[in-house]
């Protein structure tokens, strides 16, 4: 078994290159899962699930077909081709080019590839937090517990003495909660009381990483177009050269007057940063899991509660579950219709970990050996990551 050390978390934490710090956060996750699973005798512990979430990151990271998505979308989009053709109409407007060109022009000036940068920054950056934090704490756990005769009241102790008391993000009372809970579980012979106190071990930890993820998570969804004014007034530049129009679009900010093409222009811009945030919601709202469609995090899930967790017996899960989930026992509001908001996402998460408790896919290996054997040299390996 590959034990994970303290020191190979700090090491991939401090990867430079997001991208491959990515990769082998993913492949660690994985590898803390096996090893915790392996200690314990069950799954999925939180690890388990955070392969799937980082791996999903990475895509994120990689910024993989954004780009083309939200230019695809810029030139298709009948609303804004529609905004273009009442331009050409303004009176003042000569012998501008057609729509297709403009549109070429607009691309160019939004930099499109530039205005995700800061959102796979911020998810970057949320990848390495969570990882340093919360695998650190997995590592630590199984350098604690490396044999049957290491779990003693004494060692439990010593394990949480140095987790900081308090709240999330700054406080770690939580997972005090959830690796004590991992520890209890080693003597559950029960399998449903086991598969209940991992599972809510699995929620204090989810609920801890939500709690100290959430600045990056608003930055990742907000970051689209967020220079609005700067970009607006390049676009009017495309469609009135010179100097007496350029004093007429500033006087129209200064004293609040709307002309025709300054109502048009708001509205592209509008248009613009929508199907932004759109391509973002997209992308970050989405999980892959293989053998399984991708899920959608604005739907709601459709599937069952394993047997096991179908009825929730132990008191400690059912007070958390009521607290982050209105309806704990129902997937029909599982959905989350904005992903920045923390009580919309917390209670998907509860959802999720709850009915893909048993999915036999979630222990899949998330790279090829080839892959893991390149990523561990520093290096991204190609194919499908």
């Amino acid at each position: 078994m590959i034990i994970l050390s303290i020191a190979d978390v700090e090491r991939i934490t401090a990867i430079p290159d997001p991208v491959i710090r990515n990769l082998n956060i993913t492949q660690c996750y994985y590898e803390l899962s096996n090893a915790m699973e392996k200690l314990l005798g069950i799954n999925p512990n939180w690890c388990t699930f955070a392969v799937w979430a980082s791996k999903q990151a990475g895509q994120s990271i990689r910024r993989e077909d954004i780009t083309r998505t939200y230019e695809y979308y810029f030139r298709h989009s009948p609303e804004i081709k529609s905004i273009l053709e009442n331009i050409s109409l303004v009176g003042l407007l000569k012998n501008l080019p057609e729509v297709k060109t403009i549109i070429d022009s607009i691309l160019r000036v939004i930099n499109v590839d530039s205005i995700f940068e800061t959102s796979a920054t911020a998810v970057a950056t949320g990848n390495r937090k969570v990882f340093e934090e919360i695998g650190k704490e997995f590592a630590r756990f199984l350098a604690v517990f490396r044999s049957e005769n290491d779990f003693t009241p004494e060692k439990i102790n010593e394990y949480c003495a140095v987790l900081k008391s308090g709240e999330p993000p700054d406080g770690q009372r939580l997972l005090r909660y959830a690796f004590t809970a991992c520890y209890e579980a080693k003597f559950i012979s029960n399998s449903k009381a086991k598969t209940e106190i991992v599972h809510y071990a699995n929620l204090l930890i989810g609920f801890h990483e939500q709690t100290r993820l959430q600045p990056e998570i608003v930055e990742a969804m907000i970051a689209p177009l967020k220079n609005i004014d700067d970009l607006r007034y390049k676009i009017f530049k495309q469609f009135l050269p010179g100097i007496w129009l350029h004093i007429r679009y500033f006087l129209s900010r200064v004293f609040k007057i709307k002309f025709p093409l300054d109502e048009l222009l708001d509205q592209l811009m509008d248009l613009a940063k929508r199907q932004a945030r759109e391509v973002i919601t997209r992308f970050m709202m989405s999980l892959f899991i293989p053998g399984c469609p991708v899920l959608r995090l604005g739907e709601n899930l459709n599937r069952v509660f394993p047997a096991q967790l179908l009825q929730v017996s132990n008191e400690k899960l059912k007070e958390l579950l009521l607290k982050i989930d209105p309806t704990p026992d129902d997937l029909k509001e599982s959905g989350t219709k904005d992903w920045g908001n923390f009580e919309d996402r917390i209670q998907f998460i509860a959802d999720f970990f709850r009915c893909y408790h048993d999915y036999p896919a979630l222990f899949d290996s998330p790279f090829s050996e080839d892959q893991v054997t390149i990523l561990k040299l520093g290096k991204r390996s190609s194919g499908i990551l």
